[in-house]
């Protein structure tokens, strides 16, 4: 794991209320993986109804007191392994935007971004499933969200700053749009249907994502017209 992810993940960690502090210890933190490597492996499996403190500590190789040192209940050992999945679909598009032409025009760029995010995550065999049962714990919009917080400061912020500085960087603003784009491309990834509705979806959020990037970037559009 590189650094970045692990900062991410603790960040992560905290969001989710039923999760112990992510471990510093080489020894610890290894158990901690692996067990929420062991749920993952599960839901991709059998299914999040798999999913119970014995399965996983038996899957993980260790005893269900030891995994209760690490999380407090199974609704724990499942929203910390969502969140880890976030953490790593976000640092992988990261990289991704990282790797981009700062002069790419910012709605190429978006388009491009959010084509990396959907292709990554759904490389991940359990991320639906988590993603299903992650939503029935939490709200949406919950600002503890880790779809919301890793999202926001991994993904979001450095995209404005890298392809519009001039953006707002309002808090309320750029809150509104984690939780429309995330919400939206959460909803795409657990929602089943035809290769055409998935395509007119997909059409709907890309649509949506441009109008809050538009909001955000257009009062300094306006600013940049006024001076010339």
């Amino acid at each position: 794991m590189q650094q970045g992810e692990h900062t991410a993940e603790n960040t992560a960690a905290a969001a989710a209320g039923g999760s112990q502090k992510v471990p510093r210890q080489r020894r610890a933190v290894e158990t901690r993986m692996a067990l929420l490597q062991a749920v993952e492996d599960i839901v991709a499996a059998e299914g999040v109804e798999a999913v119970t403190t014995t399965s996983v500590a038996e899957r993980a190789g260790v005893s269900v007191g030891s995994l209760c040192r690490y999380f407090k209940n199974r609704n724990a050992l499942l929203l910390a392994a969502c969140d880890g999945t976030v953490v790593r679909i976000a640092a992988a598009s990261a990289r991704k935007l990282a790797s981009l032409d700062e002069d790419t025009p910012v709605e190429e760029a978006a388009r491009h971004l959010l084509e990396v995010y959907l292709k990554i995550a759904e490389a991940i065999p359990a991320h639906a499933g988590l993603l299903k049962v992650m939503r029935s714990f939490r709200p949406m919009g919950d600002e503890q969200d880790a779809a919301n917080v890793t999202i926001a400061s991994n993904l979001i912020a450095p995209f404005l700053k890298k392809f519009s500085p001039a953006a707002q960087s309002d808090p309320a603003r750029l809150h509104f749009m984690n939780v429309l784009i995330a919400n939206l491309v959460d909803l795409y990834l657990v929602m089943p249907g035809t290769r055409p509705e998935r395509a007119a979806m997909r059409a709907e959020i890309e649509a949506h994502m441009l109008l809050a990037l538009e909001r955000a970037i257009r009062p300094h559009r306006r600013m940049d017209l006024e001076r010339d």
